[in-house]
């Protein structure tokens, strides 16, 4: 190899690493504008980790937020949601739900890999691909003192996550955790957003989303709901590390909508979360939702 080739290389190199350092730098800049959750967790998660962390309060709310006013934004009416929507939201331990997971390629190697570790800790504990039969999730709800939870920097003045409660979500059949995530609110410049946190060792994923109305189509009484990362601003997805947090580039988006029962006209609910990384789609979870 010459030295004109060596010399090529060498800068083709420097450069690289010098693009990194200013992704990272950008990612982390843009992770500080947030409130983020300052909660981790050691190796094993598992269903009792609120309780086992000493963040429960004593006190077992009803639903994954009190009231849904508090997403009101531009973007977001709750006087237009559905009722059952709102019901759901503000007394989801009320509901029996149901789902499958599908994940897409080319993710779908690391998520058998990955499937290994999330089922010994007991988080993000999804089936692994070629599995997308039915599950069902049972669910309860513990509110949460929240160790931190004060502005960004410590300022007062910047937006906190607000009304923390754990949503744990186990498999009834082996009363292992699917899911347990801490669910918030944070509000700036008169907009609400959902702020949620999942604990992982050593750190945490934490997305935040702008909720939206979704037009419910053939029924009637209101909007679903889609709770998105796309628009700009604070809605993203983050993970927090030993070394700080970073902004992620992915993003969710999680839909729910009415449909009519088949009985007694009853509506139901369905949802979907969708998940992609790197502009691919890696993973949707589909729900079938209705009361117990």
């Amino acid at each position: 190899m010459n030295r004109t080739v060596r010399n090529a290389l060498r800068a083709l190199a420097v450069a690289a690493v010098a693009l990194l350092a200013l992704a990272l730098r950008c990612a982390r800049k843009r992770a500080r504008a947030v409130p983020l959750s300052p909660i981790s967790a050691g190796w094993y998660v598992g269903p009792e980790f609120v309780e086992r962390e000493g963040l429960a309060t004593g006190e077992e709310p009803a639903g994954e937020v009190a009231d849904v006013a508090h997403f009101a934004g531009e973007t977001f009416d709750p006087e237009r949601l559905h009722p059952e929507v709102r019901r759901f939201y503000e007394r989801t331990a009320e509901y029996e739900m149901r789902y499958r997971a599908n994940w897409h390629r080319p993710f779908r190697s690391g998520a058998a890999v990955a499937s290994r570790l999330t089922s010994r800790i007991e988080q993000l504990n999804l089936p692994g691909p070629g599995d997308e039969s039915w599950h069902r999730l049972e669910s309860r709800f513990l509110d949460i003192a929240e160790p931190g939870s004060v502005g960004i920097d410590d300022d007062p003045a910047e937006p906190a996550r607000e009304d923390v409660r754990a949503w744990v979500r186990t498999d009834p059949e082996t009363d292992e955790a699917v899911f347990v995530a801490l669910y918030a609110t944070h509000h700036r410049d008169g907009d609400g957003f959902v702020n949620i946190s999942v604990p992982v060792p050593g750190g945490g994923v934490d997305t935040v989303m702008r909720p939206e109305n979704l037009p419910a189509e053939g029924v009637d009484g209101g909007t679903g709901i889609r709770l998105t990362t796309a628009p700009s601003g604070d809605p993203g997805l983050f993970l927090r590390t030993p070394l700080g947090a970073f902004a992620v580039p992915g993003g969710q988006r999680f839909d729910v909508w009415p449909v009519e029962g088949e009985a007694e006209g009853e509506p139901r609910l369905r949802a979907t979360h969708e998940m992609w990384l790197l502009g691919r789609p890696f993973l949707t979870v589909e729900y079938e939702i209705e009361r117990a």
